[in-house]
């Protein structure tokens, strides 16, 4: 199993098997020093650490890297109506996170691109059909002409 899919299935099962909160853990509330926590100094919260983030945003995290992996053209796993879908997932889960402004570029962008792809299937189609009457059209040319010259008098 190569990187990439190993890196989807992870993060599949990552957002799999937790849900988005937006509700900061009772036990990370900020990250303290021993001095803080012991009460010597002014509680200054400090930046949480990518380990002490909320539940909410490494669910909304992993959704995100899902959808850029299935929109990634270049990756196995590329399926662009999983990633539309992978994005409003996020959206829908997880309203207020960090990658709320991007999900929703991508969700526009993959809209976009399948509606195109729909109209470049349906075109692809069209061709085939007039190129199959095309065909039927020739023949029965062909046939009209024979019978034309099978018709003819002879001189």
């Amino acid at each position: 199993m190569s990187a990439p899919t190993r890196r989807a299935l992870a993060l599949v099962l990552l957002f799999g098997t937790s849900g988005c909160s937006t509700a900061l853990p009772s036990w990370v509330p900020f990250a303290r020093s021993p001095e803080e926590a012991s009460g010597r100094g002014v509680a200054v919260p400090r930046p949480m650490s990518p380990v002490a983030r909320p539940r909410g945003e490494v669910d909304a995290e992993a959704l995100y890297q899902l959808g850029l992996s299935q929109a990634d053209p270049t990756s196995p796993a590329r399926d662009y109506r999983a990633a539309r879908a992978t994005f409003t997932r996020l959206l829908v889960e997880c309203p207020r996170s960090r990658r709320d402004a991007e999900a929703r570029a991508w969700q526009a962008t993959l809209t976009d691109l399948l509606g195109r792809e729909d109209d470049a299937h349906r075109y692809a189609e069209r061709v085939q059909r007039l190129e199959e009457e095309r065909k039927r059209t020739k023949s029965a040319y062909e046939w009209l002409k024979q019978i034309d010259l099978d018709r003819e008098p002879r001189r």
